[in-house]
């Protein structure tokens, strides 16, 4: 190699600082690395086959960091905030609530701010009135079953009660309310279980007395 190479070699690699600031530059775009890359090759190959992997490693490192803090950020960013999940909840909540009061006028035809099962069993033969309870989220195939559970077997009803039973009967079981069902009837069975229990004790006593 000539002196020229020899003398941009010492320059760029002769020393520890000076090797670690030629690297530095080859890989931030200080300077082009194929010019470091053009010295290393007077020396043999081994040289410009390690600065390759160096450049390679480097880059591909770089990109992968920079590529997943974007994506990261991205995420974020697309991600609904906490606040606004709560203010869409309750928005919804709010929309379901007016849609059940208009829901109850519609229903309450006499103005007297109750429903009665003969008036809720009336409009249940209207298909406008069906169609719409339907629309809401309510299956309506059996309306008499319906208005006891909201009514709680009452012969009639009022608004808040109408409301807050009817947003606990909307839309399909949830996991958690067919569990609770589970439970409310394994207590049922172990109580019907002692009472038959006593039954039989008391049959005995009666028998033997």
């Amino acid at each position: 190699y000539s002196q020229e190479d020899r003398e941009m070699m010492m320059d760029s690699f002769g020393s520890v600082g000076g090797s670690m600031l030629s690297l530095y530059l080859s890989v931030t775009g200080g300077n082009d690395w194929s010019v470091y890359y053009i010295v290393m090759t007077q020396i043999g190959s081994f040289y410009p086959a390690v600065f390759l992997s160096y450049t390679f490693f480097f880059i591909f490192a770089l990109f992968n960091i920079l590529t997943g803090v974007f994506v990261e950020r991205a995420v974020a960013a697309s991600l609904p905030d906490r606040e606004e999940l709560i203010n869409e909840e309750r928005k919804k909540l709010l929309k379901q609530v007016e849609e059940l009061r208009a829901l109850f006028k519609a229903l309450d035809t006499d103005g007297s701010g109750k429903i009665s099962k003969e008036e809720f069993s009336t409009h249940m033969k209207d298909d406008r009135i069906v169609s719409y309870m339907h629309s809401l989220g309510f299956e309506m195939h059996d309306a008499e079953h319906f208005f006891d559970i909201v009514a709680e077997d009452c012969k009639e009803v009022d608004i808040d009660t109408f409301i807050e039973h009817s947003m606990a009967v909307r839309g399909n079981a949830t996991a958690l309310e067919m569990r609770r069902q589970l439970l409310q009837l394994a207590k049922v069975a172990e109580q019907l279980r002692v009472w038959d229990t006593e039954r039989c004790q008391i049959c005995r006593r009666l028998c033997n007395g």
